[in-house]
């Protein structure tokens, strides 16, 4: 369905993440243990808050089969809701509410509008997708980060921490496990997230997000270029998201309406 396409393309990466679990059981086989300055400074990040956060974002899509650019516009209010309004050469085709047990899909060109539970979306990304995790995503916060957990550290460039040691994910691989390998990379500084790498060996699936660029408004330290990159079986596709005109914590309404005369999608 074209309309779901659309949204599939606008979130993309706004995937969220199931929970990942790790190890406690450390041994020789498993890699080296992420050091207490990695972990506190994952910690202190996932810990970021906001009360709001509006950007339009300048988005390029490309595929092997296609390439296409649109503009979106992004409202959030923490913990309560998301709305995004698609346009394309300047007019709305599509908009979306997503909430913490809902999505609204208005189709404005077709007239109508779809409802869901989040399901549609894990549905499209294949997995499980929270409120909280979109917001993490979109706003470069380490989601589903979990001091309690034990990290390992990458010893290539060691700024890089992943949920699952290395005999963990020989045994997810083999036994096409549903985890989601997570890797967390972060600055020279340990003060920004520059990096979230998911790996799904059940689904064959990779995908990295990369904040190239951030800009501090209003106190909050916002990206501003994003790419996405993501490898399935069926093919390869990158995103581009450039943030502009962006606002944090100030007061910001939400305001998704469905016209009496739309009805519901086909």
């Amino acid at each position: 369905m074209r309309l779901v396409s659309n949204i599939a393309i606008l979130t993309l990466g706004m995937l969220a993440f199931v929970s990942c679990k790790s190890s406690k059981d450390v041994d020789s086989d498993q890699g080296e243990v992420a050091s207490e300055e990695l972990v506190a400074a994952l910690d202190s990040l996932s810990q970021t808050t906001f009360d709001s956060y509006y950007s339009k974002l300048a988005t390029s899509y490309k595929d092997s089969s296609r390439s296409v650019s649109f503009k979106t516009s992004t409202w959030m209010i923490a913990d309560s809701a998301a709305n995004f309004l698609i346009k394309f050469a300047n007019f709305p085709v599509a908009s979306a509410l997503v909430t913490n047990d809902s999505v609204t899909v208005v189709d404005r060109r077709a007239k109508c509008y779809q409802y869901s539970t989040l399901d549609l979306l894990s549905e499209q990304f294949g997995t499980e997708l929270s409120l909280e995790n979109l917001q993490d995503i979109l706003l470069g916060i380490p989601t589903n980060f979990d001091k309690e957990k034990t990290y390992y550290q990458n010893e290539e460039n060691g700024l890089t921490l992943c949920t699952h040691g290395l005999k963990d994910i020989e045994q997810a691989r083999l036994e096409n496990s549903d985890d989601i390998i997570t890797y967390y990379t972060l600055n020279e500084g340990l003060t920004e997230l520059e990096r979230m790498t998911l790996v799904s060996f059940k689904d064959t699936t990779e995908i990295n997000l990369v904040y190239n660029e951030r800009e501090v408004v209003d106190g909050f330290n916002s990206p501003k270029l994003v790419t996405v990159r993501i490898s399935t079986p069926r093919q390869d596709a990158t995103v581009e998201l450039n943030y502009t005109k962006i606002r944090a914590n100030q007061s910001e309404q939400i305001q998704f309406v469905i016209p009496d005369s739309y009805g519901e999608c086909k």
